[in-house]
């Protein structure tokens, strides 16, 4: 059922109308034959209740047909991947029903749940802040991602290096899937795609195949305030406005939510990893960005559950960029068929009870409440 070519099978679109923002909702009065229309696709109904199955199914079936994961003895290889959390639990899925041994590299900035995810789907999990002490060849290096890469270079007949942030077989996955399944949901009607970034697979993915079907679809880049990745599109189009371009770069704590880091998992980052570098210039696709506080995205998600509707902070962070989006489409005025903005619920929000739907663990991180 991941990311199937059959349209029954598609995650769905849900009408998010009620997250419209007041210029939006009253455009929407005025205007009912030519509305703006906000939808959410609900990857959080994929069988790992995120939407990494879909690279975790790309990057291992296309691994597997290229011979990868097999050593020079023909033996199957350890898949070994670095993951914020969502991928390390679609890897779990899809690797071990493949039938191989998984190990995903994770820290303490994964919740809980996501790391009982893991292992519940049989892989092994293993903390970067331990391996830093307890594995030699990595004495030093803090950051799992290069953790895993240390690893793989060190011992390339045990293990398959996934390296989701560098693997175009990532963004292949929402070029094939998720990008064509949202064209034909909408009727080829959408005029707006928000979606923060990360690993970049899916905004530059989809950018690539709805820019295809229809160059002036805008895609964009929703991203958190301590992210750079606004400031690095910017920065690569000589964007020199106040508060733009390198003014907004900062030395973003990736790998630990303290020290001014980035609360919110799987969006945002420091610098820009291959997939988002694999076009022309950075970010080749996006049209504009725009930038969302960590506690605003929160906020969201936990309005959201309250609709019925439970996701983590990206997705709460892309509805509220959804919403600015929304109202500038009302500024514009009427045009021909409307507006219909997408974006992505990437995944379900019991994977952070213990953090964003968790008061103590929002009040300790300077959380004022509404």
């Amino acid at each position: 059922m991941i990311s199937s070519p059959h349209p029954q099978f598609y995650t769905r679109l849900l009408d998010l109308n009620s997250r419209l923002g007041p210029k939006a909702k009253k455009y929407n009065r005025l205007n009912p034959h030519n509305p703006i229309q906000l939808l959410g696709k609900a990857e959080f109904s994929n069988p790992g209740m995120s939407h990494k199955d879909r690279i975790a199914k790309s990057m291992l079936l296309l691994a597997q047909s290229r011979g990868d994961l097999l050593n020079s003895e023909g033996k199957k290889k350890t898949i070994l991947a670095a993951s914020s959390g969502n991928t390390g639990c679609s890897l779990a899925l899809v690797g071990t029903l493949l039938g191989y041994d998984v190990i995903v590299i994770t820290n303490k900035k994964c919740s809980q749940e996501k790391r009982d995810h893991i292992s519940a789907h049989g892989a092994t999990l293993w903390m970067s802040e331990d391996l830093q002490s307890d594995v030699d060849c990595l004495h030093g290096v803090h950051c799992y991602m290069q953790q895993e890469h240390v690893l793989c270079s060190k011992f390339p007949e045990k293990y398959f290096n996934v390296n989701q942030y560098d693997n175009l077989d990532n963004m292949s996955a929402h070029m094939e899937g998720t990008g064509r399944e949202i064209w034909e949901q909408t009727d080829g009607k959408i005029t707006h795609f928000v979606m923060a970034g990360s690993t970049g697979g899916t905004i530059m993915g989809v950018g690539r195949y709805l820019k295809s079907k229809r160059s002036n679809c805008e895609i964009v880049l929703s991203d958190p305030e301590k992210s750079n990745l606004m400031g690095l599109w910017e920065k690569d189009r000589e964007i020199t406005s106040p508060n733009s371009g390198d003014s907004r770069l900062q030395n973003v704590k990736e790998d630990t939510e303290a020290n001014g880091g980035i609360l919110l998992e799987g969006a945002g980052k420091g610098s820009l990893t291959a997939i988002m570098r694999s076009g022309n210039r950075a970010l080749e696709n996006v049209d504009s960005c725009v930038p969302i506080n960590d506690f605003e995205a929160f906020d969201e998600c936990r309005a959201l559950a309250k609709t019925g509707v439970m996701c983590g902070g990206s997705s709460g962070l892309n509805i509220c960029a959804c919403r600015v989006i929304a109202e500038r489409c009302a500024d514009l005025g009427p045009q021909e068929g409307g507006y219909t903005v997408v974006t992505i619920l990437c995944d379900h929000g019991v994977k952070y009870m213990s953090k964003i739907y968790n008061d103590g663990w929002m009040e300790e991180n300077e959380w004022r409440r509404k």
